[in-house]
C-alpha cells in the first residue's frame, strides 16, 4: 500500500519538476539572450528608433538608404504593411506567426547584425511596450517622433495629447528627440516633457511653402537626425526629390480616378491628403468624392475616430460626399451610428474589383480611408494596380498612334527630318544663268 502511494506521489510530482526545470531553463535562456543583445547593441552606432503614429516606415526607409549611401553598414527593421529587414543593401522578409512580440527585434539583430548603425520602426502601440523597444530592445540614442496624430486610442489615449503623453513617457533618460510634430500646443507640452525625462529635443521647422504637403515634416526630420548623430545635411536638390516623392495625386483608370489614403489610417493625415487632392480649403467644398472605408473589428478607437470625423466633415458641407462605403468588420454598427448616408459591401463576397467598380460608377473620385492591413485591402492595392498599368498602355498607344499618323502625314519622314528645297549643284546654277541670259 506504502509503495502504491509512493508511486502516486512520484507521478504527480513529476511534471510539477518538469514544469520548474522549464521555468527555469526560460529564465536562464532568457537573461543569456538578453546579455548577448546588449554585447550586440554595445557595438552598434549610431542607434535611432523612429517612433510617432504616421509615416515611421517611409522614414526609417530613407534613414536607412542614406546611411548606406555614406558607407554606414547598416540593419533597418520597418513593420509597415511588408515587415521587412534591411541589412547592408539586402531586403528580407521577416517572418511572423499569429502573435508578434518585441522579442522579433532581438532575433532580427540577431540573424542580421550590423558593423555600424541601426534604425529601427517603434512598432509598439502602448506607452510601456513604446518605452521597452527604445530602452531595451534598441538602446536609443536618438529617437525621431514623427507626428502625433489619433490613432491606438485604446492603448495609448483618447485623444492626441493623450497619445503624446503615451509617445513621450517612452523617451529614455540621454535620448536626443527630433520631433516633428508641428502642433505648437503639443511640442511645447513635448519639450517640457521630454526635458523632465533628462533627455533633449530639436524641433522640425518646414518652409511656409511646403506645409500643404502631406507628412512633409518627415523629410525635414532627416537633417535633424543627421545632425545628432554628426553627419552633413542633405543638399536641397535632395531635400526637392523627396518633396517630389510626397506630393499626393489621384491615380488615373480607365473608368475614373481613385487614390488609397488607406495607409495613413489616422482622421487627421487622411483629411490633410484629401485637401491636398482637391487643391485646398476653397475648392474642397465644391468637389465631392466617394469614400471607402475599410473597418477592422480590433481597431475600434479608430472606428470611431473616422465615425466623429466623417460626421463633422458631413455636417460642415453636405456636398464633401453623396453616400461612404463601408467594408470588413462592424460595418451594421457603423451604419446605425452614422449621421450620413452608408452603403455597405461584404467583403467576404464581393471581389475588390467588384467595390471599385460601384465607387466608380458615382461619377467622383473614390478615396480609400481607414485600415490597410488586410487581405481585402492587398486585394484592392493590386486591383488599383493592374488598372492603372491598363491606363498607361492606352495612353502610349495613342501616342504611338499620333506618331504614325504625324510620320504618314509629313510624307513618311518625322517633322524634325523633313527635307529642304533641293540645293542645285554648280553646274545647274551655270546653266540656269546661261539659259537666263
Amino acid at each position: 500500500m506504502a509503495s502504491r502511494n509512493l508511486n502516486q506521489s512520484e507521478s504527480t510530482t513529476e511534471p510539477l519538476r518538469q514544469r520548474i526545470a522549464n521555468l527555469v531553463e526560460t529564465i536562464t535562456t532568457g537573461c543569456t539572450r538578453g546579455r548577448h543583445h546588449q554585447n550586440r547593441l554595445d557595438e552598434i552606432d549610431p542607434k535611432i528608433v523612429v517612433s510617432g503614429t504616421r509615416g515611421k516606415s517611409s522614414l526609417t526607409q530613407w534613414l536607412y538608404e542614406i546611411l548606406q549611401s555614406r558607407d554606414y553598414n547598416t540593419f533597418a527593421k520597418i513593420t509597415g504593411n511588408r515587415p521587412v529587414t534591411e541589412h547592408g543593401g539586402e531586403t528580407y522578409d521577416i517572418k511572423r506567426g499569429n502573435r508578434v512580440t518585441l522579442y522579433e527585434n532581438e532575433r532580427e539583430l540577431r540573424k542580421h547584425t550590423p558593423e555600424d548603425a541601426m534604425v529601427v520602426e517603434n512598432q509598439a502601440i502602448s506607452s510601456y511596450t513604446t518605452r521597452m523597444v527604445n530602452r531595451s530592445f534598441t538602446d536609443a540614442r536618438v529617437v525621431v517622433l514623427s507626428n502625433v496624430r489619433e490613432d491606438h486610442l485604446s492603448t495609448l489615449g483618447s485623444d492626441r495629447y493623450q497619445v503624446a503623453r503615451g509617445l513621450v513617457r517612452a523617451i529614455p533618460a540621454g535620448t536626443h528627440v527630433v520631433n516633428a510634430e508641428r502642433d505648437p500646443h503639443l511640442r511645447s507640452y513635448l519639450e517640457e516633457e521630454i526635458h523632465r525625462r533628462g533627455a533633449t529635443v530639436s524641433h522640425v521647422t518646414v518652409p511656409e511653402e511646403y506645409e500643404s504637403i502631406p507628412g512633409i515634416e518627415s523629410i525635414y526630420a532627416l537633417n535633424h537626425v543627421l545632425a545628432a548623430i554628426g553627419e552633413a545635411p542633405l543638399t536641397e536638390d535632395s531635400l526637392e526629390a523627396y518633396r517630389d516623392e510626397m506630393r499626393v495625386e489621384w491615380t488615373d483608370l480607365p473608368n475614373g480616378k481613385v487614390y488609397n489614403a488607406a495607409e495613413v489610417n489616422d482622421v487627421q493625415s487622411t483629411e490633410m491628403v484629401r485637401q491636398a487632392l482637391l487643391g485646398g480649403n476653397e475648392t474642397t467644398e465644391e468637389t465631392p468624392v466617394t469614400p471607402f472605408l475599410y473597418l477592422r473589428g480590433d481597431r475600434r478607437g479608430r472606428t470611431v475616430s473616422f465615425l466623429y470625423y466623417l460626421n463633422e466633415l458631413y455636417e460642415e458641407n453636405e456636398r464633401a460626399f453623396e453616400t461612404v462605403h463601408v467594408g470588413g468588420e462592424t460595418t451594421e454598427v457603423f451604419k446605425r451610428k452614422a449621421q450620413f448616408p452608408v452603403e455597405i459591401h461584404n467583403t467576404d463576397v464581393e471581389s475588390a474589383g467588384e467595390v471599385l467598380d460601384a465607387l466608380l460608377e458615382t461619377g467622383y473620385p473614390a478615396f480609400l480611408m481607414g485600415n490597410t492591413v488586410a487581405e481585402f485591402m492587398r486585394e484592392f492595392e493590386t486591383e488599383i494596380d493592374r488598372r492603372e498599368s491598363v491606363t498607361q498602355l492606352d495612353v502610349q498607344s495613342q501616342q504611338t498612334v499620333g506618331d504614325m499618323a504625324t510620320t504618314i502625314t509629313d510624307g513618311g519622314y518625322p517633322r524634325e527630318e523633313l527635307p529642304g528645297p533641293p540645293v542645285p549643284s554648280p553646274q545647274a546654277k551655270n546653266e540656269s544663268n546661261h539659259d537666263g541670259e
